[in-house]
């Protein structure tokens, strides 16, 4: 059976900043508009690839976004996949080459970081030594490589992000006023590593200074740990790699927010504050922080009470399919919460979670929740 390619193309044209219009009637087509352009066109509810169809929906994209139509082809083939490229560079001898070993170390690191970050999205710690998580792991060996790009080498990982398992009844309050659809674990995973790196680079590398202990708390709670950074310094550890550029490109087919990280440079010569970084993080010692960190799946709410209930999406300890958290807040909040659920950003808690056999856990004091970004440069 041929693919359907309606789905993946709408997603696309929302990325990409077009609206619908008007939606046409069932088994007919959706009107779509590129705003303050005169670009418009119609969609059908069902379109196979090959057909006259699709061949004139994506020249039309095509010719609206001054690309050819291979690249918008490419782009719908990727709609469900996010793309983390990692690149190197040091191309001494002018033949677009690096060694084979350094090439080798660069995608063993690359698969070393997802699988770390694949632990540390279940829960932040500063080092995770044997205990993988399996689950984790089971994400982290979905991870596909691409084919490289001519340039400074490029090895692209792409994950496929999955429709997440269906969530258990939501227990809070009697007013549920807003939800949205879950984060995959394929999202976390890459979300969870471009957040750590991006972190790590504001934290440590801009300030061109050894760390402390103190400076790699927010580096943490986004998800970093010992391992991914020790892999990042094998990879700048190869004599021939002058850096290391971690891309992301996010499927249009799951929200994102809009500080998401987008590219992470790390150079060869900040290797020793990279190593730095790992020996500080090796240090076992009880977690800075006790944080809860993810996107907002639900928010409750009942006329004339002063707190409101939201739901933070959290894996859980053991088991698949989506968890949570339920933590009280205050009413006044409940406006900027609902556009960090509408917006997909990454928020912070922290306390006591306590676990309710057959219940979701939920924080024990009434919280104020944050943006990471808030919550890192407040640190």
């Amino acid at each position: 059976m041929t693919q359907d390619l309606s789905a993946g193309l709408a997603a696309l044209l929302r990325r990409r900043g077009w609206a619908l219009v008007r939606a046409g009637a069932s088994g007919g087509a959706d009107l779509w508009a590129l705003p303050n352009t005169p670009t418009e066109m119609y969609l059908p509810r069902t379109m196979h690839r090959g057909s006259f169809e699709a061949t004139d929906v994506m020249e039309r994209i095509a010719t609206a976004h001054g690309e050819k139509v291979r690249q918008t082809e490419q782009a719908v083939d990727l709609v469900q996949f996010d793309v983390t490229k990692f690149r190197v560079d040091n191309d001494r001898f002018g033949t677009q080459t690096i060694p084979l070993e350094a090439g080798a170390t660069v995608i063993t690191s690359a698969f070393g970081m997802i699988r770390a970050a694949a632990t540390t999205s279940r829960r932040p710690r500063s080092s995770i030594g044997s205990n993988y998580s399996t689950l984790g792991d089971e994400v982290a060996r979905s991870a596909r490589l691409g084919h490289t790009e001519v340039g400074s080498f490029v090895f692209p990982v792409l994950m496929q992000v999955n429709e997440p398992l269906p969530e258990a009844e939501a227990t809070l309050g009697t007013e549920m006023f807003d939800s949205v659809r879950p984060e995959s674990d394929e999202r976390r995973v890459i979300r969870t590593l471009a957040q750590a790196i991006s972190v790590f680079e504001q934290q440590v590398i801009r300030p061109a200074r050894e760390p402390r202990a103190a400076d790699l708390i927010p580096v943490v709670i986004a998800g970093g740990s010992k391992e991914i950074f020790a892999q990042m310094n094998r990879a700048l550890s190869e004599p021939s790699v002058s850096w290391l550029e971690t891309s992301f490109a996010w499927a249009p087919s799951e929200t994102v927010a809009d500080d998401t990280p987008v590219l992470v440079r790390i150079p060869s010569d900040a290797r020793d504050l990279v190593a730095k970084t790992v020996r500080l993080l090796s240090t076992r010692e009880s977690e800075p922080l006790r944080v809860v960190t993810g996107p907002i799946t639900f928010i409750a709410h009942a006329p004339g009470d002063p707190f409101g209930e939201i739901a933070i999406q959290s894996p859980r300890p053991s088991g698949s399919g989506v968890g949570r958290v339920e933590v009280r807040v205050r009413a006044e909040e409940l406006s900027q919460l609902h556009h960090w659920m509408d917006t997909a950003t990454t928020v912070v808690v922290q306390g006591v979670v306590e676990r309710r056999p057959g219940k979701p856990a939920r924080l024990r004091e009434i919280a104020t929740p944050q943006a990471l970004s808030d919550t890192i440069s407040g640190i």
